[in-house]
């Protein structure tokens, strides 16, 4: 079957291989390249056609023989790329020892270059690995050489000074971190080798470094005399960056004869972490914004201080915060170095909301870290609480006296009176409350003012006698979050009697002139000033009594004189329903006789005051 695959595994010159490529329709073509358009990172040009880079081989190249406490040399030198033009730019070695082994490990347990030249102090199945970097740093793959070390006759034996641990200081300027054991900051190291007679040890220490600096700035090791001697003094020294970890001090024994042994003395340098001074609790001030209907509290938490008992310099990390129970709401930390700025936004759309600012289930918390330069870490931590200040009495009403008045539309006697005034210095909306007295339950806050209404009911008779009188009660304030001091008060509600309205009513009637008749003339001018008229008879409504207390009434009304009627008012009355209608009878006149007149007796209470009355009606016709 001709297919593109078979085409393209057919062993074809490299010109029949890409006219294959150009005949597969699913294959994109290869970029086009040359000296002024070269191929994109990690592809090599090849006869105009950018191709992946290819990546290296490793190949190791062994020792003839395998003796343990014998330098043997591996070479890497073999290791080859085949994209032209590329090379082997790096190896990387790694010996390991045996499986379950102790004190076994190859020296050097690493190394970089070509050749590797490593002991293996015990016998037994090892493991050399290499891999190989190209010049455009792709990376090979591994290459493992399984090794079987066979021992050697007669090694030498070599004994290291005991593991050994310590502390650490820093101090001085510029400032230096040596070991410390509280008398040296030098570590004695020791090495004595053994064998058959006559046989001669010459000595060589390196040093491994602890794993956690491999990041860091490399200590200054120092050996004294010298890094050849047996028994050195050994000096680390940092520039105030880490020191801490386990140093291995690997010594190599070489005898007369050629033949290495491998000891090694361990070195902890300890280091004790930081100290915070600082932590606690934290009172963060609120405050009610109603324009955004959102509580803010704000503050600082106090200035921290560390230092380190082992003089390294210590770098704050920051502030972290942690919370809960506050439904969500704005924590915000902003860290200033040795203190932070802390902000909590609570928005208040209804009353619960309250709880998630100030709460029993309500836990807010900072805490500032700082790390030593070794890594060992310290915090302090500030448990936030937000504060309230409770409304406060600014103006105390212990007596007020008040009018009542009559609402029809509540069918209620009823007398409001403007109480004690309170304070909430952080702004807080205002709850006002009143108990004590029955008939003083309505309470409404205005501008920090309680205003207490009083009431009874109407039951169908004038009666305000039940609210008129002494009333004790006690007022207070709350805010969201607690109850301000309160204040007891008695309330004197007063009673206004009914009042006769007037003492005279002229009424205006129609009339009649009759010009046939004059009843008195003017002499000196010769006409007549007065004619006789008939009045016409006259209905007009008239508030004759007032209540100012706008009090329902029991009104009754009686009319005498003859021409004179006032039909009887709905009792009980109030307002304009106690206007009796006031009728005048029609009269002729007749020349000064018949003048229409009356008396209208008036008597009216409003339950607990009663007021009487006689007042003049006349009729009286414009001229």
């Amino acid at each position: 079957m001709d297919t593109c695959l078979a085409r393209l595994r057919a062993p074809l010159a490299y010109v029949t291989f890409a006219l294959a490529l150009a005949g597969c329709g699913d294959l994109p073509s290869p970029a086009a390249c040359s000296a002024s358009a070269p191929c994109p990172a990690g592809s090599w040009c090849r006869s105009g056609n950018c191709v992946a880079n290819a990546p290296p081989v490793a190949v190791i190249d062994p020792p003839s023989s395998a003796g343990s406490n014998r330098p043997l040399l591996f070479r890497g030198a073999g290791s080859q790329d085949d994209d032209p033009g590329d090379s082997i730019a790096a190896w990387s070695w790694k010996a390991t020892p045996p499986a379950g082994s102790s004190g076994c490990e190859p020296l050097p347990g690493t190394g970089a270059g070509a050749d590797f030249s490593v002991v293996f102090p015990c016998a037994g199945d090892h493991e050399v690995s290499l891999t190989v970097v190209d010049s455009m740093g792709l990376a090979s793959a591994v290459r493992t050489l399984r090794l079987r070390v066979e021992p050697t006759l007669d090694p030498p034996l070599l004994t290291a000074g005991l593991d050994c641990s310590t502390g650490h200081r820093c101090g001085g300027t510029p400032i230096s971190c040596t070991p410390w054991d509280g008398v040296s900051a030098e570590v004695g190291l020791t090495a004595a080798g053994s064998g058959p007679s006559g046989v001669t040890f010459t000595y060589r220490w390196t040093v491994e470094l602890p794993p956690e600096l491999a990041q860091q700035p490399a200590p200054r090791i120092t050996f004294s005399p010298g890094d050849t001697s047996a028994e050195p003094a050994v000096r680390i020294e940092t520039s105030g960056t880490a020191i801490s970890g386990r140093y291995t001090f690997v010594v190599a024994a070489t005898d007369s004869r050629g033949m290495v042994a491998v000891g090694r003395q361990r070195l902890d340098v300890g280091n004790r972490p930081p100290v915070v001074s600082g932590g606690g609790r934290v009172l963060l001030p609120h405050g009610y914004d109603p324009a955004s209907a959102r509580f803010v509290a704000t503050g600082d938490t106090p200035v921290a201080t560390w230092s380190d008992p082992d003089g390294d310099p210590v770098t704050p990390l920051g502030f972290t915060s942690s919370r809960s129970g506050d439904g969500g709401s704005v924590l915000d930390v902003q860290g200033l170095g040795d203190h932070a700025r802390v902000t909590v936004v609570v928005p208040f759309a209804k009353p619960s909301d309250a709880a998630l600012l100030i709460g029993p289930g309500v836990s807010r918390r900072v805490e500032l870290i700082v790390a030593d330069a070794n890594g060992a870490r310290a915090s302090a931590g500030w448990d936030l609480e937000v504060t309230n200040r409770p409304p406060r009495l600014a103006a105390s009403v212990a007596t007020a006296t008040v009018d009542h008045g009559y609402e029809a539309a509540f069918q209620r006697y009823a007398a409001q009176a403007a109480l004690s005034t309170w304070v909430d210095d952080d702004g807080d909306p205002l709850l006002p409350s009143v108990g004590g007295d029955p008939a003083c339950t309505e309470v409404v806050e205005r501008r920090g003012t309680a205003w207490v209404t009083c009431s009874t009911p109407f039951t169908g008779r004038p009666d305000p006698g039940r609210l008129v009188g002494a009333h004790a009660f006690t007022t207070s304030m709350a805010d969201p979050f607690a109850t301000g001091p309160s204040q007891e008060t008695l309330l004197e509600i007063r009673n206004r009697p009914p009042r006769i309205a007037v003492q005279s009513v002229t009424m205006v009637m129609p009339c009649v002139t009759d010009k046939n008749v004059c009843c008195f003339t003017e002499p000196p001018k010769g006409i007549c000033s007065e004619f006789d008229s008939i009045f016409v008879e006259t209905a007009v409504t008239t508030p004759v009594v007032v209540d100012d207390d706008g009090d329902p009434l029991d009104l009754s009304t009686a009319a005498t004189g003859g021409c004179l009627s006032a039909p009887a008012v709905p009792r009980p009355c109030a307002g304009a329903t106690c206007d009796p209608v006031l009728t005048m009878c029609g009269i002729q006149w007749s020349c000064g006789a018949n003048l229409p007149v009356g008396m209208l007796s008036v008597s009216a209470g409003d339950g607990l005051v009663s007021v009487a009355g006689m007042i003049d009606v006349a009729g009286t016709c414009p001229p």
